[in-house]
């Protein structure tokens, strides 16, 4: 069981015991009611606990009002009972609440059992509603946060766009040699995938603060991938390395050696100018093969400085970001 279960586990345990022992406190029949609206209220992310919690809501009043009116007029009947089951099932499905039918049956089979919807039973069902939904949403509140997770992935991502860009320097450089890329490539995917995963938890559990930061920072990240994977698809295709590819494969690898911040980029971006300067005056081909590998190495260049500019861009992002938040926590 990892962390995030086990405290799911004990939420869901100690709340529904919360919520039992505080309707009792309270002299509330059928109080183990309230513990189950307990477990119905609470979901993974606090957004979707306060959809629900209001979902819920709604319910218990739909709950209320056709109880009355069936019981009522129709008296407190087995047929009464089952013609409410009807029309609160029908009007769940309308209204998309499907999740409340069984509270608002448990709710009614209340007023049925005890043949009164006086305004002691009303409220003793609100009173249970009130407790368990509140306590529901209380402790779903204190969620585990999973920035640390968010950073670590951060951080993976781009120790795997490293080992992919020094892939494709190898590739450069022994064109017939089979090298790891496609491994690599998939990692990066699954990195993509949990970490995007993990940033659409972190924004439905905090109510008030942006964190779409992380989903930006993302789509960047797909960009770099897709980008690489063009370079792989240029070197793919060399059947001899030029002069030229030693000095392309040994910046290539410079770049997946180099630490992720803005200067260095800035540095790199002013590297690749110099490189892209220098081909320009060398001689011309001198035969077919030579033109055809010359201007693989070329496309790669023109998709390194893409790819340079999109890690400087992140790069820019993260840096706002952290300064954001730096003086965020300074002000408080």
């Amino acid at each position: 069981m990892n962390k995030v279960d086990a405290s799911k586990v004990f939420k869901l345990s100690f709340g529904s015991s919360l919520a039992i022992f505080i309707a009792n406190l309270f002299q509330l029949q059928y109080a183990m009611v309230a513990g189950v609206i307990t477990l119905l209220v609470v979901k993974d992310t606090k957004k979707e606990t306060i959809k629900g919690a209001m979902g819920k809501l709604l319910g218990f009043v739909l709950c209320i009002a056709f109880s009355y009116l069936c019981f009522n007029f129709l008296g407190y009947k087995l047929l009464s009972f089952s013609f409410y089951i009807l029309v609160i099932i029908s009007t769940c499905f309308i209204l998309n609440i499907r999740d409340v039918i069984a509270m608002c049956v448990v709710i009614s089979s209340h007023f049925f059992l005890q043949e009164s919807m006086s305004i002691y039973w009303i409220l003793n069902e609100t009173g249970l509603f009130i407790i368990g939904a509140g306590i529901g949403i209380i402790i779903n509140m204190f969620m585990i946060s999973n920035l640390d997770k968010i950073y670590i992935g951060q951080e993976k991502l781009q120790d795997q766009v490293s080992l992919i860009l020094i892939d494709i320097a190898n590739i450069i450089r022994n064109p017939d040699k089979d090298f790891s890329f496609d491994h690599h490539l998939d990692e990066l995917n699954k990195l993509i995938k949990n970490s995007t995963k993990a940033a659409y938890e972190n924004i439905n559990n905090n109510l008030l603060s942006d964190t779409k930061y992380f989903l930006e920072h993302m789509e960047i990240i797909k960009n770099q991938r897709d980008i690489l994977s063009n370079i792989y698809q240029f070197v793919s295709q060399l059947n001899y390395v030029p002069s030229q590819g030693e000095i392309i494969a040994e910046f290539i690898d410079k770049v997946g050696n180099t630490p992720f911040d803005t200067d260095t980029v800035t540095s790199l971006l002013d590297d690749l100018d110099t490189i892209y300067n220098n081909m320009k005056i060398q001689p011309l081909p001198e035969d077919r093969d030579e033109f055809e590998n010359r201007a693989i190495l070329f496309l790669c260049l023109i998709e390194l400085k893409k790819y340079l500019i999109n890690r400087k861009n992140a790069q820019y992002l993260r840096d706002n970001y952290y300064y954001i938040n730096e003086k965020n926590t300074k002000l408080k």
